[in-house]
């Protein structure tokens, strides 16, 4: 198996439906770079992060370094929930995953390619496990113990799998991010195996609250299928713009191109 396949879903932000009208949003950007060539723009995220009715909400637009919108993520969680439902879709070659609720319970969906039938299986049960997004309100629910260099272990959903793997993660340790002072930790799969697989590493404002950095195998792919591996960073600059309530909605509904020019997407 690829490990490539057993790290997709752990890539940083995420997505969510929006029925009716949106609070306003607060909008905030990454960009993702090869890890190996620090001045190769890969793709960048476009995030909205708004709340409806009480419940959390959030929409990325993955965009090809021009701008143009290929893939998009919804996400949809009752604040700081772990385990929220989410779809990701990829308009280049139809890939779609995500957790979804229904009248018979939760479930996970995978579709490998548009021409490719649409898999669903019961959500597996995991005490405490972690779906998508929800990684941020783990770290941020247990960030004492993970900044003082305690490790723990978490099942986080591997959709393509459909099933958890148990991940560790600890090694915190202070480091400085484009100028910007971080507490880094280290994420690996907690079984025997883990050592041949790659690790990604994390760094968070020291309070725990953002995200600054993520280094790894991410969820996009390029254009022979393989998962990038990549340095996304979240610039302070491009965080924290509050803008009108509309532009949640429309990014939902922008269409997405089935290919970037140039590059390796």
């Amino acid at each position: 198996m690829n490990h490539r396949a057993i790290l997709l879903a752990l890539t940083v932000p995420w997505c969510l439906l929006v029925a009716g009208r949106a609070a306003a949003a607060e909008r905030y950007e990454g960009q993702a770079f090869a890890r190996q060539d620090p001045a190769a723009l890969l793709y960048r995220e476009t995030h909205w992060l708004f709340e409806q009715g009480g419940v959390a909400q959030h929409v990325v637009l993955y965009r090809c370094p021009g701008g143009e919108a290929f893939a998009r993520k919804r996400l949809k969680a009752s604040p700081d929930e772990p385990a929220p439902d989410f779809e990701f879709h990829d308009a280049r070659d139809g890939y779609r995953e995500g957790v979804r609720t229904g009248g018979t319970g939760r479930e996970v969906f995978v579709q490998t390619g548009a021409g490719a039938s649409l898999q669903s299986r019961p959500l597996p049960s995991a005490p405490g496990a972690v779906i998508d997004a929800g990684f941020d309100a783990f770290v941020r629910t247990r960030w004492a113990a993970l900044s003082a260099g305690q490790s723990l272990t978490v099942p986080f959903l591997i959709p393509s799998r459909f099933e958890h793997w148990r991940f560790s993660i600890a090694e915190a340790r202070d480091g400085v991010v484009d100028g910007q002072p971080v507490r880094r930790l280290r994420m690996k799969v907690a079984a025997w195996y883990g050592f041949a697989l790659p690790g990604i590493d994390l760094a968070y404002t020291p309070d725990g609250r953002r995200l600054v950095e993520f280094q790894g195998i991410g969820t996009v792919r390029d254009r022979q299928g393989r998962h990038l591996d990549v340095r996304i960073v979240f610039p302070p600059a491009l965080r924290g713009a509050l803008v009108p309530d509309g532009e949640a909605a429309a990014a939902l509904a922008q269409p997405l191109v089935a290919r970037c020019d140039g590059g390796v997407l």
